[in-house]
């Protein structure tokens, strides 16, 4: 192996957080274009989207064209003709920054204007500054002419503009996306990148082994990045959605080495949504894997399915009888003095297995509470003492090194999410409206794809996929090769 591969290897090891295999959370101010957490969290989706609309999308044909193209006017005030009272600039800015903005009734800059024509939006110089170096805010110099913009008046507004009686600032925000604009010159995708579901606010994607997320920030990787492919294989959200990002955006990270769901967000505010989601657990995932052993399920750590609710995990379908009757594994062992926790059972067992510990491999299914870096893999190796087959980190050497060929197994395969909008002030109303709908079409088209709303009023999102092919090829391996004398079996607690 290269110098430079080996560095990548090392680079794609090194957490931004404390997340790998389970789902690195991605802090909202590293996404090009999206609200910080600060601006964002914790607000209702009108706050989220814009104080300027209570309409979780618009009607572009009753908007006017700002600048440049593809954006729309959401709102817009005039300073008074006798300009702002005296006593609201006192209000609002302190004896020094009255100074030394030089404001006046009849003459303020646009941050100041901003804070006095829309004090609800804009509650701070900074909010207001940053706004207009977004290119959000645009200043007609003028009345308007029957209610119309005049472009010859129009511009976009800078932070040291001053604003003077008759001057109009208005809000604007982009409303048609076409995120082939992302996608350079290419003409194809960089690789294959199934969108398992999407709709105008969120996606799930299938992630292949192999590729990653995001790559360094020095690069290394060019196009083969899951960032970098998702413009080609995401739908824009439909005209009048706002504060859509400028391309679709990964929440989450999973290893390189691991296949499986990826979430992506479309919109700011499911960006936000969805991170305070996976940083809370309350995204709750399902991973498969094969390891190299016979793991073992003491009863000393065995839980029922109703202790594994307690702790927050999806432990499965109601309605799967035999499922309910099986008991489930916890392992609750610090990694980096954190805590960590992983609930997980032994799905099958494969006997006769040359080169693996015991002769003996077996598939289990994990559901991890907690997201420290790799702990689905070293919870494994380290408390099972059955590292993922394949994992050449934490293998250990010896006969595990022949069962490396293709990679390790891991993969999320199933994945229960709250809906990012659907579930807000907002986003009730428009899903009384479209729930047929929604719900008609997972049923038809994704066998198991679903959205729902649950018996407390929440809209989820369940999905699950196919494992990949090399878990079937591997599999069937097993079963068929009678020199091997693999045997498989369904293992019931």
């Amino acid at each position: 192996m290269d110098a430079a591969t080996n560095k990548q290897e090392e680079e794609e090891d090194i957490p931004f957080t404390d997340d790998d295999d389970v789902g690195e959370v991605l802090d909202v101010e590293e996404v090009e274009g999206a609200a910080t957490t600060a601006d964002y969290s914790n607000n209702t989706y009108k706050e989220l989207t814009s104080k300027f609309t209570t309409e979780d999308s618009l009607d572009i044909d009753t908007l006017q064209q700002g600048i440049p193209d593809k954006f729309y006017i959401l709102s817009h005030a005039s300073m008074p003709s006798g300009g702002f009272s005296m006593s609201d600039i006192q209000n609002a800015f302190s004896p020094e920054e009255i100074q030394r903005l030089k404001l006046q009734p009849e003459n303020v800059t646009v941050p100041a204007a901003l804070i006095l024509l829309f004090p609800d939006h804009f509650t701070t110089q900074t909010r207001a500054r940053k706004e207009s170096r977004k290119r959000k805010i645009l200043l007609h110099k003028g009345a308007l002419t029957d209610g119309k913009f005049d472009r010859d008046k129009l511009k976009i507004a800078k932070v040291g503009d001053r604003v003077v009686p008759g001057f109009i600032l208005a809000v604007q925000a982009r409303m048609e996306h076409n995120y082939s604009e992302s996608a350079n010159h290419h003409k194809e995708p960089p690789f294959h990148l199934p969108v398992v579901y999407e709709d105008d606010y969120f996606a799930l994607v299938n992630k292949p082994e192999g590729i990653v997320v995001f790559g360094p920030k020095g690069g290394g990787y060019g196009r083969m990045t899951v960032k970098s492919c998702l413009p080609w294989v995401i739908t824009p959200p439909k005209l009048g959605v706002v504060s859509v990002l400028r391309r679709p955006t990964p929440v989450h990270r999973i290893d390189r080495g691991t296949s499986g769901l990826l979430v992506v967000a479309k919109t700011k505010p499911a960006m936000v949504e969805l991170s305070r989601m996976f940083k809370e657990r309350k995204a709750k995932k399902t991973y498969t894997a094969i390891v190299n052993g016979d793991i073992l399920e003491p009863k000393d750590t065995s839980i029922s399915n109703e202790e594994a609710e307690k702790l927050g995990v999806c432990i499965g379908d109601d309605d799967d009888v035999e499922s309910r009757k099986r008991k489930w594994q916890v392992i609750d062992n610090e990694l980096e003095d954190q805590n960590a926790v992983t609930v997980w059972r032994r799905v099958k067992q494969y006997t006769g297995i040359e080169n693996a510990r015991n002769n003996t491999l077996s598939m289990v299914e994990l559901k991890p509470k907690t997201g420290r870096y790799h702990q689905l893999r070293r919870h494994m190796a380290w408390t099972g003492n059955c590292p993922l087959l394949g994992d050449k980190t934490y293998d250990g050497g010896g006969p595990a090194r022949l069962l490396r060929e293709n990679g390790f197994y891991l993969c999320s395969n199933k994945i229960v999410i709250e809906h990012p909008f659907y579930n807000s002030s907002q986003g009730r109303s428009m899903w009384e409206k479209v729930k047929e709908v929604e719900i008609k079409k997972c049923n038809d088209h994704k066998e198991n794809i679903r959205i729902a709303e649950e018996s407390d009023g929440r809209v989820l999102v369940y999905a699950e996929i196919d494992l990949p092919s090399k878990f079937n090829e591997l599999t069937d391996l097993m079963g068929e090769n009678s020199s091997a004398a693999a045997e498989c079996k369904d293992e019931v607690a």
